[in-house]
C-alpha cells in the first residue's frame, strides 16, 4: 500500500484519480483548495504557502507520491519539487521547463510547431485588426482562448455569424483555426528516462461540455494510429514526462492537430486504468493492496 496525497480532488481529474487510487488499494490523502467534506484543505496555486502546506503534509504524513491535478499548480510544484522542497515524496509531475511549455497554450503551439507536430494555425489577437481579418488569415471559422486555462474555459468560436467585438477578445488570448473534425483526448505516460511513451491510449469524445468545445461529456477507446503519433511526438516535442492528457481534433484534411496539452491526468483517466498503473509501477508504488476509505467529496 502506497501513501499518496492528491491535489484538486475535487474537480473531476482529482475525484477520478482518487477513485482509481483507492479501489487499488492506496492510503489516499485528499486536498482541495476549497472546503470540502472529507478532504483538506490546502492554499490555491497562487498562494505562495502553498507549497509548504503540501510539504508538512508530506512528511507527518509519510506520503510517498504527491500527484497534482491542478493545471495552475504544475509550474509551482515543478519548481519545488526540482528544488527538493517536498522530499521525501515522489512528485509526479514534469520538469519545469517541460510544465511551464504545456502550461502557456501559445508557447505549446510555437515548440510544437517548431518540432513539426501538426497544431492548427495560430497567432495572438493583435495580429488582426478585426474578426473577418483573422477568419481570412486563419482559413475559416475561428477559436480564442486564453493562454493559460483549463477546461473550456474562455473558449469561443468565432465564424461567419459571430457578432461580438474583436476589440472585447481578452488580452492574453490565442487565437487559432478551427478544427471541426472529431476530437480525441489522447493520454500518455513516460517515465523519466524513456525514450518512448509506456502507455498511449486515444480516447475519442463522444459529446462535449458546450457543443462545439469544452469538456468531454463521454469517452471512448479507439484505434486511431495517426492520433496516438500525433500524441507521442508532441509529448517527445515538449520533453514531457509523468501523465499527460491532450486535446486533439481533425482538421478540414481530416488531419489530427494538437490543440492542447495538460502535464497531468486528467477526467477521463479511469477510461485507461493503465495509466494509473504505470505511474504506480514507476515510482515503486505497486504495493500490496489494503483498506481505504473514500472521502465524502470524491466519492
Amino acid at each position: 500500500m502506497a501513501r499518496v496525497l492528491v491535489t484538486g480532488a475535487g474537480g473531476p481529474a482529482g475525484r477520478s484519480l482518487v477513485r482509481q487510487l483507492v479501489g487499488r488499494g492506496h492510503d489516499v490523502t485528499a486536498v482541495d483548495a476549497r472546503p470540502l467534506p472529507g478532504v483538506l484543505e490546502v492554499p490555491p496555486a497562487a498562494d505562495p504557502r502553498l507549497v509548504d502546506a503540501l510539504r508538512d503534509l508530506v512528511r507527518t504524513g509519510s506520503i510517498d507520491l504527491l500527484v497534482p491535478t491542478v493545471s495552475e499548480e504544475l509550474p509551482v510544484l515543478a519548481a519545488a519539487a526540482a528544488a527538493g522542497r517536498l522530499d521525501p515524496a515522489r512528485v509526479l509531475v514534469g520538469t519545469v521547463r517541460a510544465v511551464r511549455l504545456a502550461h502557456d497554450k501559445l508557447l505549446t503551439a510555437v515548440s510544437l510547431h517548431a518540432a513539426g507536430v501538426p497544431v492548427p494555425e495560430f497567432a495572438v489577437p493583435e495580429d488582426f485588426r478585426d474578426a473577418p481579418e483573422a477568419r481570412r488569415a486563419l482559413g475559416g471559422s475561428i477559436v480564442t482562448k486564453p493562454r493559460v486555462s483549463r477546461g473550456g474555459r474562455g473558449v469561443e468560436v468565432i465564424d461567419e455569424a459571430w457578432t461580438g467585438s474583436w476589440d472585447a477578445v481578452p488580452p492574453g488570448s490565442v487565437v487559432q483555426a478551427f478544427a471541426p473534425g472529431t476530437e480525441y483526448a489522447p493520454v500518455v505516460y513516460r517515465a523519466p528516462g524513456a525514450e518512448e511513451p509506456e502507455v498511449v491510449v486515444v480516447l475519442e469524445k463522444t459529446a462535449l461540455a458546450h457543443g462545439r468545445t469544452g469538456n468531454a461529456v463521454g469517452v471512448r477507446r479507439v484505434r486511431a494510429d495517426d492520433v496516438a503519433d500525433v500524441a507521442r511526438r508532441a509529448v517527445a516535442a515538449l520533453g514531457l514526462t509523468g501523465p499527460v492528457d491532450m486535446d486533439v481534433r481533425r482538421d478540414v484534411a481530416g488531419r489530427p492537430v494538437v490543440l492542447e496539452v495538460n502535464a497531468r491526468f486528467g477526467a477521463n483517466s479511469a477510461a485507461v486504468p493503465e495509466l494509473v498503473d504505470a505511474a504506480l509501477a514507476d515510482v515503486g508504488t505497486a504495493l500490496a493492496a489494503g483498506p481505504a476509505r473514500i472521502p465524502e467529496a470524491v466519492s
